[in-house]
């Protein structure tokens, strides 16, 4: 798997490996310096991507699923609805991933100020579609948990680093952070060595939460 250490879409992608226990390769790249021969391969240019000898696969909700029906077992719903379901909500959590970035490494009060309302609009919609259950679709964990666990290990930091609580009014997703944070693929995924490189590219970035 090409990956690159703090982008949310490989960690959900490597949160499926270790869940379904999957030996796999990861190769790190440079995304500020991407090597000509993955360019030459891989049409958006995005990590993760995943190269099984034979074919080249990119999108780290596809490749999620390819690892899940490759492998022993399923992490996706039985019924057709529901997979459905799942596949739209983990859609929709792109979108807040990118807000989320940017959050992150806003360098003004101002940017910062517009992509949190972004996020917090669209946490709020995500509760509304909870189980209120520990996971997404209720006991067991399911790939749309893979999915929002780096938004999920994120929401978390914030809070116990910077102080800022983007759950506070959201109590389903506030017990579902917890879970996935106590969720041992999503520890290892999101080890001591993952905030450092977050925050150094926070500090490159001059982001505001750092000064």
């Amino acid at each position: 798997m090409i990956s690159f250490p703090i982008c949310p879409f490989v960690g959900r992608a490597r949160i499926v490996v270790l869940e379904k226990n999957i030996k796999l390769e990861v190769q790190l790249i440079d995304l500020e310096n991407k090597p000509a021969w993955f360019l030459e391969r891989s049409p958006t240019g995005t990590v993760p991507a995943l190269d099984t000898g034979k074919h080249f696969i990119f999108e780290s909700s596809v490749i999620s699923e390819f690892l899940d029906e490759v492998s022993e077992g399923s992490l996706h719903p039985e019924a057709a609805a529901d997979r459905a379901v799942n596949r739209a909500w983990t859609e929709y959590a792109a979108k807040m991933l990118v807000a989320q970035f940017m959050m992150l490494m806003s360098a003004t009060q101002a940017d910062f100020e517009t992509h949190k309302s972004t996020l917090i609009a669209g946490l709020q919609n995500v509760e509304k579609a909870h189980s209120n259950q520990p996971f997404f679709n209720g006991k067991d964990f399911a790939l749309i948990d893979a999915a929002y666990s780096p938004l999920l290990v994120r929401t978390k930091y914030l809070r116990e680093k910077h102080g800022i609580d983007l759950l506070s009014d959201l109590p389903q997703l506030r017990a579902w952070e917890e879970a996935l944070n106590d969720r041992a693929s999503v520890r290892e995924v999101h080890g001591v060595e993952y905030f450092e490189h977050l925050e150094q590219v926070m500090t490159d970035r001059a982001s505001m939460l750092l000064q």
